[in-house]
């Protein structure tokens, strides 16, 4: 894999085309009223106001390659120097280090992908955090098996640089990694032991997804902890998708002592287009997606005051066009351009989720920088490197005076 180039010296401006009234309008901040705001009293800790962290696994094969990706480029001068992403996740296969590697590709097999990830994050200056999971059917014969595996992965982040800061044993066990609670807690109960002996990681425990069904699984998985974990990570996907803080509350509320003294990680969560929260096909529609994003930003997080949120699905990888046919779940905040020489594009739920400020979506000149259009007019991003001056792509340039990124990250990051 090439060495990523250095983020270009050109700031770039992001700008945002929103049909509809209903998009264009700035959301009111809600009160934290709630069981879930309430529950915050009792923790200790300061919340992010924005998504700060990544959990994309397509990040090294981005418009081919993240190298010479245009989203890779903005990415990095957007959202990654304008302070808003510190930390970066990736749920790997937890056998994956008994793959051949011929080092960090981008195109190679699942072992280099892998490596060319921790290459990635680590150029852009971004704090690892790693899940573990099985994606093909296979597990860890038992905890020994598992943590030789871990060690080995642990081991290669840190020759190669990268170490692992935080790490989760095993991603959304009453879901996508199917474990029992009492297995889950086993593979917990290892992982953090093995950081300990190591003194280089911290574990983050659950990183259950707020299903119905939650509240007895996390129950059973708590009683076989041998550990009481100062982090605990969650998936709100039912609450993002139901817009309702129920089945949130409903997890916070089952945590030891009701999550006094608890920091909460939304370690995955995403506003989906289409397919609700079990699979099903349904059509939200980039108006819908939007208005998902905006409620995780103005109205979940306030309320439940997280410390940090890691978005899962900025960009789809190899220039996948994403649709409810072919991406069941598409939940990507731009698109890639049809052309390789265009920047990619934008959809309207991008501007929530990179400020997540009231008025988002309004102003012409702040962060993140966004227009409503016309009916019919299309998302796009633009590039200049001055008010007036040209872009690197041909683009046709805002003459308004803006010529760098305003405001910065206020979010305090725990290191």
């Amino acid at each position: 894999m090439t060495r990523r180039a250095s983020a270009p010296a050109a700031a770039l401006c992001l700008t945002l085309a929103i049909c509809g009234a209903m998009m264009c309008s700035a959301p009111a901040r809600a009160a934290t009223g709630s069981a879930a705001g309430a529950a915050t009293d009792a923790r200790a800790g300061t919340a992010t106001a924005y998504v700060d962290g990544i959990s994309d696994q397509d990040l090294p094969a981005w418009d081919g390659d993240f190298d010479d990706s245009y989203f890779g480029r903005l990415f990095s001068a957007v959202w990654v120097e304008g302070g808003h992403i510190r930390l970066a996740r990736y749920v790997a296969q937890w056998n994956l280090m008994g793959e051949y590697s011929g080092g960090a590709d981008a195109q190679g097999d699942y072992h280099e992908k892998f490596e060319a990830w921790l290459t990635d994050v680590g150029e852009l200056g971004l704090v690892p955090e790693i899940g573990v999971t099985s994606y093909d059917g296979s597990y860890p014969a038992g905890v020994q098996e598992y943590l030789q595996s871990l060690r080995l992965l642990l081991d290669r982040a840190r020759a190669m640089g990268h170490p692992v800061r935080y790490l989760e044993a095993w991603n959304e066990p009453n879901n996508q990694g199917a474990q029992t609670a009492h297995r889950a807690a086993q593979l917990t109960n290892a992982a953090d032991q093995l950081c300990e002996q190591d003194n280089a990681c911290t574990v983050v425990a659950g990183n259950l997804e707020d299903s119905p069904d939650v509240a007895g699984y996390e129950r059973e998985y708590e009683r076989a902890l041998d550990f009481r974990p100062a982090i605990w990570g969650v998936h709100p996907y039912y609450s993002v998708e139901l817009r309702s803080e129920a089945p949130l509350e409903n997890f916070i509320e089952n945590l030891p002592g009701a999550g006094a003294g608890a920091r909460i990680w939304f370690t995955e969560i995403a506003a989906r287009r289409c397919a609700d929260y079990q699979g099903r096909l349904r059509e939200n529609g980039a108006g819908g997606q939007a208005e998902r994003a905006r409620w995780l930003l103005d109205t979940l997080m306030p309320a439940a005051r997280p410390e940090h949120v890691f978005y899962f699905g900025f960009l789809a990888g190899e220039r996948r066009q994403p649709s409810c046919s072919s991406e069941r779940e598409d939940v990507a905040l731009y698109e890639p351009s049809a052309d390789a020489a265009d920047p990619d594009v934008p959809r309207a739920a991008a501007s929530y989720v990179w400020g997540g400020g009231a008025g988002a979506l309004s102003g012409s000149c702040g962060e993140p920088l966004s227009f409503p259009g016309g009916a019919g007019e299309e998302a796009r991003a633009v590039a200049w490197p001055a008010a007036g001056g040209a872009g690197g792509w041909s683009l046709s340039v805002l003459i308004d005076g803006c010529t760098t990124l305003t405001g910065s990250s206020t979010s305090t990051f725990i290191p």
